[in-house]
């Protein structure tokens, strides 16, 4: 295979090939992994790599106190761009990558970043009901944005899912958060986004996705949740006005 076939199998820039070629070291495990599924070993061959790459990495990492934290603006759009599986929770606000540029505005968030599934690429969101019926400024955005949400529940390229109210958790999630593979995380505060890389930190928002997921409805159900607080959110604004 040529160096451009590999990165395209694998998701990531041709150059990031040349660099493993030529002996460089790249950003984290998680794309050297990605070349190594490219090259289709077999089962064996695989996982010897993933293990001589798992201890490479944890020798060489440098030894920081935000070592696995990053704050870079673009940090979670690129990882939206190559991931193969993206899995995302809104507990209070509509996730970026699901939001109309109407309801970004009205939040004052950042503005939609689309994911899109399909292929071999898996995009699961989950939102809490909670996030459907807790609206921006005016409120004026909503209809739209829940309109948006069901054309995406109807979508098959990408799964949506909600999380009733009044439902018990194991884990009871704090804030929203998008995953990326199991490489990393990103969460969005009031005045930035965070990237989180550590390999314990990703295990530990996929253990609360889990559960979370485990709790929520999807398909008729959650259409049938996204559709009432459409209707709400109508009926609460002509009363309004």
């Amino acid at each position: 295979m040529s160096g451009a076939e590999v990165a395209r199998r694998a998701g990531v820039p041709q150059p990031t090939v040349s660099r493993v070629e030529a002996g460089h070291r790249v950003a984290n495990a998680g794309i050297v992994m990605r070349l190594v599924e490219a090259l289709r070993l077999a089962e064996a061959e695989s996982r010897r790599l993933a293990e001589l790459v798992r201890q490479a990495y944890e020798e060489t990492a440098p030894q920081r106190a935000d070592a696995g934290v990053s704050f870079r603006v673009r940090a979670a759009a690129e990882l939206g761009a190559t991931a193969r599986e993206v899995r995302g929770f809104g507990a209070s606000a509509v996730p970026a990558q699901l939001r109309t540029a109407e309801y970004a505005q009205a939040a004052r968030l950042g503005g939609l970043r689309p994911t899109a599934g399909g292929g071999e690429r898996r995009v699961e969101f989950v939102l809490s009901e909670a996030a459907l019926r807790t609206w921006p400024g005016s409120g004026a955005c909503m209809a739209g944005q829940l309109d948006h949400l069901l054309r995406v529940e109807a979508d098959p390229s990408t799964s949506l899912g909600v999380l009733p109210l009044n439902t018990g958790l194991a884990a009871a999630p704090l804030h929203g958060f998008t995953v990326f593979d199991e490489t990393a995380v990103s969460v969005e505060t009031f005045t930035r986004e965070l990237t989180l890389s550590g390999a314990d930190e990703v295990r530990a928002y996929l253990d609360v996705y889990g559960k979370v997921r485990q709790a929520a409805v999807f398909g008729e159900e959650a259409r049938e949740l996204i559709e009432r607080a459409r209707r709400d959110a109508g009926e609460a604004l002509r009363i309004t006005r």
